[in-house]
């Protein structure tokens, strides 16, 4: 990627934001309740949660489409909620692009600058630096019928940043795309970041996408915030059985904390009274009720001997190889089952007799709500 120094693109504008009990309600359906956010300037924040979860809505409301009903929106502290969204200064990617179908690819990246009457050699100026910075050479006089899924993506993400915005907003911008291209515009994100320097949100279901491209992420669900943290954060500690859940931890044990022994929990399943060791932390106690999780590459599929703590005994009664890893289905005798993870092509065999082992140190303790 050729690359384009900032002071060259923008004017040092970037800008923190602020959310502050935002509601939104659509007559009866409350869409987003009581919403706190704290975005630095330069930082890409990703809202990440399933459709209908609020994060559009907030989306919407920063950039001016949508009232809230109450709460205060603020740039660089100072309040926006009654600025008409021409005067936000706000660069906006759609999820379907919104481009123009008549107009050439130069036409539609100046679009913006035309509306700002930018000057003609400084409107050429700047669209062939944005050009440039997301690698559409050559394609200027082109007509977005006769480019790709992300020739035209990149179009659209040329058109939100000529402008020079304060903020860029991105609406799911790779839906649309094959497995292998958003996985290349991923990267081309994330360079466009580092260039850049400019505060951006961007909204998601893609839990990978998320901890890809994010400084910070915030989960939601049902239009409250449910955690917001870095990626590792979030991966590593989810705040609650919604988050371990949404962020692909697979296995859930629900139950209660009923003893400790040797600065280890021991912990027995509301279902079945299965006893499982897991390591101490420093959230819980002896008598709450709250769910074990693991993820399923960190749980090992035993046939030799071995011995110690969380030893199950299982059947393989699924496997789905899918290149990278192998998917196991492992069944025990009470009939509960676990999704466990095996890096490349496994010989288990469906039927095979196993044992899993459930490391105590991998093993999270997650609340309810």
């Amino acid at each position: 990627m050729i690359q384009v120094e900032r002071k060259k693109i923008f004017t040092g504008n970037s800008t923190r934001v602020e959310l502050k009990n935002l509601t939104k309600k659509f007559g009866s359906t409350t869409a987003v309740e009581n919403a706190s956010l704290e975005i630095d300037s330069g930082e890409f924040m990703t809202l990440l949660g399933p459709s209908g979860c609020g994060k559009t809505t907030i989306l919407s409301m920063i950039l001016g489409i949508l009232e809230p009903t109450s709460g205060e929106i603020a740039f660089n502290g100072q309040p926006i909620n009654h600025i008409d969204m021409s005067k936000r200064d706000i660069g906006m990617v759609f999820q379907n692009y919104a481009l123009f179908p008549h107009m050439t690819v130069f036409q539609n990246i100046a679009f913006g600058l035309d509306m700002r009457k930018v000057e003609k050699e400084e409107k050429k100026k700047r669209v062939r630096e944005v050009i440039k910075m997301v690698q559409l050479d050559g394609l200027e006089d082109r007509f977005i019928k006769d480019l790709s899924g992300g020739q035209q993506q990149r179009v659209a993400l040329a058109r939100a940043i000529v402008i020079r915005p304060r903020i860029l907003l991105l609406d799911e911008p790779l839906s649309n795309l094959d497995a292998k291209l958003r996985k290349e515009m991923r990267t081309q994100l994330k360079k466009l970041h580092r260039e850049l320097d400019i505060t951006t949100i961007y909204v998601t279901h893609d839990q990978e996408e998320a901890l890809s491209l994010s400084t910070k992420i915030t989960v939601m669900s049902k239009g409250v915030i449910q955690q917001i943290g870095a990626p590792e954060e979030i991966f590593r500690r989810p705040r609650n059985y919604f988050v371990a859940n949404f962020i692909g931890y697979g296995n859930f044990l629900k139950g209660k904390l009923v003893d400790e022994k040797n600065g280890q929990f021991i912990f027995e399943t509301t279902k079945d009274s299965l006893r499982l060791t897991v390591n101490r932390d420093n959230k819980h106690q002896v008598g709450d009720q709250v769910f074990l999780t693991i993820k399923p590459e960190m749980l090992e599929i035993v046939t030799g001997e071995k011995t110690g703590v969380n030893l199950l005994d299982g059947e393989i009664v699924t496997s789905d190889y899918i290149g990278s890893a192998t998917g196991y289905e492992v069944q025990m005798e009470n009939g509960r089952t676990f999704q466990v993870n095996v890096p490349g092509l496994n010989p288990y065999a469906v039927g095979q007799k196993v044992k899993l082992y459930l490391d105590p140190a991998k093993i999270l303790i997650v609340d309810e709500e």
